[in-house]
């Protein structure tokens, strides 16, 4: 097992180190931009532990171990974001099992509505939509204590006529050193787009470094505590914590802190950085949604989540 461990660390460590030596603009921002009601109001500290589906994205490792499942081994979730300047952000990823393999597909839409076009001073001479489009497939596997995962994912960008594609990788591990205790590492958005408008366009490459703890606090109340850290191209390192409180498996609520985020998220309590959410579950369906007020007169960002355990 070491063996196989080595095998996939020391490529991953790397490209990590890679990473961090490029420089340079990127492209596909919405790579970047956080999907998940439940990870946002975390502040996205669980993104590198995640278990839902949306780890098809952050990281593929988190695919093999869901944080719910359902019966038939068969999670999805829809997802609905509200963006700035009317930019909304539509995420379907679902989850399943096969061959000892467990699998993930991800689709993310996002639109800019009503951008204004101008060639000569004075009014606006008409408006278009900016569209991004992500569609992601992973496949990830338990080996003991490690969860080892990759996925890949066709771009396709649309800004007025203009066009790009691309194609990117992820890739992770997720360690469990002891009970109730998660630590993951992924990298991603490694790859290559198309020119547009005669220019180069770059993915917003990233690594994540993430752990969390579960611990019951009485016989109905449950607390997960998240710590993680993000790098992405072009985009600063952004350290970040989440809490998350659990009564009776049925009512969920989490706040989440980042340190060094300086659009996304503004104060709740009068210090730059906090989200909150919550969320609730009946029988096979969870509806989380969380709430990040922005800074620089943006307003707010809100987004629902409808989950599915089958």
């Amino acid at each position: 097992m070491k063996r196989l461990i080595l095998v996939v660390a020391i490529p991953i460590l790397i490209t990590a180190s890679n990473l961090f030596a490029q420089a340079g603009s990127a492209g596909f921002q919405i790579l970047k931009l956080g999907y998940s009601s439940r990870d946002l109001s975390l502040a996205n500290s669980a993104d590198a532990v995640t278990g839902e589906p949306v780890a098809v994205f952050t990281n593929p490792a988190g695919i093999a171990s869901p944080e719910e499942e359902g019966p038939l081994g068969w999670n999805t979730m829809l997802a609905h974001r509200n963006y700035i300047a009317g930019t909304t952000i539509d995420l379907f990823a679902t989850r399943f099992q096969g061959a000892g393999f467990s699998f993930a597909t991800g689709l993310l839409l996002s639109s800019v509505p009503d951008i204004e076009v101008r060639t000569v001073a004075g009014d606006a001479q008409g408006t278009f939509d900016a569209r991004d489009f992500a569609f992601a497939l992973g496949v990830a596997r338990s080996v003991g204590d490690f969860d080892i995962g990759v996925s890949g994912t066709f771009l396709y960008e649309k800004i007025f006529v203009y066009e790009s594609s691309g194609i990117a990788l992820n890739g992770g591990i997720d360690f469990k050193p002891v009970s109730n205790t998660k630590i993951g590492f992924a990298f991603g958005n490694i790859g290559s787009a198309s020119e547009m408008i005669a220019q180069r366009v770059t993915l917003p490459h990233f690594v994540r470094l993430g752990g969390s703890y579960s611990t019951p606090v009485t016989d109905y109340l449950s607390a997960s505590g998240f710590v993680g850290v993000a790098s992405f191209k072009s985009g600063g390192t952004v350290p970040s914590l989440g809490v998350e409180m659990t009564y009776d498996r049925l009512i969920v609520v989490r706040a989440g802190y980042a340190s060094g985020d300086q659009i996304s998220r503004s104060s709740l309590i009068g210090i730059p950085g906090f989200s909150a959410g919550a969320g609730i579950r009946y029988e096979f369906l969870r509806f989380d949604y969380s709430y990040i007020p922005l800074q620089q007169d943006f307003g707010s960002t809100q987004v629902f989540t409808l989950s599915f355990y089958l």
